[in-house]
């Protein structure tokens, strides 16, 4: 899923800002701007690259661990899952816009979250209540 998040950016996904370095390097460090920051605007994430002379090689350096970082943040986002007793409640996939509860098995729209989460929790304690009557009426 990663290699497809990667395949849909563009330039205009991100900012990319030229600067003179700082540390070793003399005057040439300081008469040239050949560092690179590059920032990714959806996320915010950043950064730079400075280590080389050739503005391309920085520019190389500072998008491949920016990709790094974006992908990192975009599994987390993805990862994230409320469990409660070793059960998955539900699962917020924000790239993919939306909120599953595995209980009821209902899906709604991670942007529309804020009006439907109280339509979630009453079809998570209805599908509850009717496991909870269904095992209690078996055992009779």
């Amino acid at each position: 899923m990663s290699k497809e998040l990667l395949k849909s950016w563009a330039k205009k996904d991100f900012k990319i800002e030229w600067f003179s370095g700082t540390g070793a390097g003399g005057q040439y460090r300081n008469k040239t701007q050949n560092c690179c920051r590059i920032t990714h605007i959806e996320t915010g994430l950043t950064e730079t690259g400075q280590n080389h002379r050739e503005r391309s090689r920085n520019r190389k350096e500072a998008f491949e661990r920016l990709a790094k970082k974006v992908v990192s943040n975009w599994k987390e986002q993805t990862k994230s899952e409320k469990v409660i007793n070793d059960e998955i409640v539900r699962t917020y996939n924000v790239p993919d816009n939306r909120v599953k509860d595995h209980s009821s098995n209902t899906q709604v729209l991670y942007k529309n979250l804020d009006n439907e989460l109280d339509m979630l929790i009453t079809e998570r304690i209805l599908s509850k209540t009717n496991e909870y009557s269904s095992k209690t009426t078996s055992k009779k």
